[in-house]
């Protein structure tokens, strides 16, 4: 099968593993795994983890990316990366900063680091499409919460420390209402003191 024969059969499908190419193509595992390093080696997919391709060109702008990194889940730019967006900070992050509900982990995807941090249904929220990223950004209320409350989790090593932050204008009444959904007193006690020491 010639390798544009190979891609028209995955058309329609956005991510796709190795498995699933193998059946939709009618090939091995083997043959397929080739023909999608064939496929990336002409810029028309992009290994994700093993055996998990983003197959088309992949786009530049970090919330497709970060789309794309957590697929099937919903993910969204936090902490420093969408602080960094809104102006807050002034220091460009080295890897863009991301919250899912899907499993957390750290990945490249087209020379751009991601890492995505889990977070508990009730706490998944505060973010709007940002057409600039082509994907969803954290208010800067939000992202501050979500740092705040990975530290106080101790999850992924994330400090609760960040650079020069402007927090003029920032709606605290908004963080804490975030902080009054964290169920556990323990956490929360420790995300309040995560957030004093911002102030």
């Amino acid at each position: 099968m010639t390798t544009l024969g190979f891609y028209q059969k995955l058309a329609g499908h956005n991510r796709i593993t190795t498995r699933d190419a193998a059946q939709l193509a009618g090939m091995s595992i083997p043959a397929t795994s080739m023909a999608l390093r064939r496929l990336a080696a002409e810029g028309l997919s992009t290994p994700l983890k093993k055996g998990s391709w983003l197959l088309g060109t992949p786009s530049s702008k970090p919330g497709a990316l970060v789309t794309a990194a957590a697929e099937p889940y919903q993910a969204y730019l936090s902490g420093w990366s969408a602080l960094r967006l809104h102006d807050r900070i002034q220091q460009i992050p080295q890897k863009h900063f991301a919250m899912t509900l899907g499993r957390p982990g750290e990945m490249e995807i087209a020379g751009t680091r991601i890492t995505l941090h889990r977070i508990t249904p009730a706490l998944f929220g505060g973010y709007n499409y940002d057409a600039r990223v082509d994907g969803f950004v954290a208010s800067p209320e939000k992202a501050l919460f979500d740092i705040a409350y990975l530290a106080a989790m101790n999850r992924s090593r994330v400090s609760g420390n960040l650079p020069e932050t402007d927090w003029g204008g920032l709606r605290w009444k908004e963080i804490r209402d975030w902080v009054r959904l964290i169920r556990t007193p323990r956490v929360r006690d420790a995300v309040e003191r995560h957030l004093e020491s911002t102030k």
